[in-house]
């Protein structure tokens, strides 16, 4: 076993912190080696994604209650600090001395006496100073995304993605009803019956919507340009009812594997893989009833399972409309006459989502937008997700 669970914590929110890591492929490689029993794996995810969801709430409190303020410390100890004070304020089941001691016992011996200090006269003092704090500090969330999201969205969406941006995030399944026609179809994972892999792949509720809405049918030709892991492809194909042909693509030669894996477990024969730049046509590709390319994104509807993103400059975001249009425009040649052409992010931002698909059809005549339909998470219960439904004029 490799330390505690609040020590592995610790080192798991440096990583990230320093961004030598990514939140959910740092906290994997902990669990799958650390040894902790279902418990203690239950706590380490709680507390390292409640810490990077709170962080904004958690410095205003550092901030308040030290004399330097959270800019002013060491990266350890406002991370020991940020612990503590996550557990004391979202953590019922965990003891308030604990949360203190804990965090002190993690502590350099020069730290020790100010995280105790800092800790206990938080836990002295009256918190109705939290009630009228700004949306930021509630929600956790910068001033430009807010910004961004009341101008894009108006006032009461955007209110809804805030609320809906904290908190565990569900782990919806989609059942293989080609295989158990008895099943639901799409079920939260904790509720679902049985545990037999070829039973189901997971996959968030709001992008099943997005397969549904693709409407893939059986013997039909269907290119997916951004496919792996495999979960829209999967989705797509049994649809089809495992009839016809799925082209299931990647720029990663590396993640084809797992599609090819999950296709095999699921009984899906009609999925065949191919490493494929999305941005670059490649004249081997047929032409297709339907093409999907789910584009990367700055994954904005995302940040309950990647809070971390959240905190990055919106600049950061700025080049990657470029790339989004690239890959739809290459993916329209592969769309026969008369096919369906389907553009879709993880992201709520106009600027990758109504923005790109506007520039497209712009100088696309030949295409025709059918639907469009950005997914709230208050809404569907799932991911943030927006999808285009483009006609190609036969």
């Amino acid at each position: 076993m490799s330390g505690s669970p609040r020590k592995s914590v610790y080192d798991l929110l440096m990583k990230v912190e320093t961004r030598k890591a990514y939140s959910s492929l740092a906290l994997g490689a902990k669990l799958s080696r650390s040894g902790f029993d279902k418990r203690d794996g239950a706590f380490v995810s709680a507390l390292f994604y409640g810490v990077l969801e709170r962080r904004i709430t958690l410095d205003h409190i550092i901030e308040r209650f030290s004399r330097n303020g959270s800019g002013g410390l060491e990266p350890e100890a406002v991370t020991l600090l940020r612990m503590a004070l996550y557990q004391i304020l979202f953590m019922d089941r965990v003891p308030e001395s604990a949360a203190v001691n804990e965090s002190v016992n993690l502590a350099p011996p020069r730290m020790k006496s100010f995280i105790n200090a800092v800790t206990r006269s938080f836990l002295r003092a009256d918190r109705g100073f939290l009630d009228g704090a700004g949306l930021s500090v509630k929600y956790s969330c910068p001033e430009p995304l807010i910004e961004k999201w009341f101008a894009e969205y108006g006032e009461e969406t955007a209110t809804e993605i805030l609320r809906s941006s904290l908190g565990s995030p569900p782990l919806f399944a989609r059942a293989n009803v080609l295989k158990y026609p008895d099943l639901p179809v799409c079920v939260k994972l904790g509720c679902f019956p049985g545990t037999a892999t070829d039973k189901f792949h997971i996959q968030d509720i709001s992008s099943q919507k997005v397969c549904e809405s693709l409407n893939p049918r059986s013997g039909e030709t269907v290119i997916d340009l951004c496919a792996a892991p495999g979960g829209k492809s999967f989705t797509i194909a049994q649809l089809m009812e495992n009839k016809g042909r799925v082209i299931s693509c990647d720029i990663n030669g590396k993640r084809l594997p797992l599609i090819r894996q999950g296709a095999g477990l699921l009984g899906l024969g009609v999925i065949e893989t191919l490493e494929n730049d999305a941005r670059v046509f490649n004249a081997a590709l047929p032409n297709a009833d339907k093409v999907l390319c789910d584009v990367p994104c700055s994954g904005l509807g995302v940040i309950r399972r990647k809070p971390e993103i959240k905190y990055k400059p919106l600049s950061e975001f700025a080049s990657l409309p470029e790339t989004q249009k690239a890959i739809l425009k290459t993916a329209a040649r592969y769309a026969r006459k008369g096919g369906v052409l389907m553009y879709c992010t993880c992201t709520l931002s106009k600027a990758e989502n109504e923005d790109v698909v506007r520039d497209f059809l712009g100088g696309a005549k030949e295409f025709s937008l059918i639907n469009e339909r950005t997914l709230i998470p208050s809404e569907t219960g799932g991911d943030g997700f927006y999808a285009a439904i483009m006609e190609k004029h036969g």
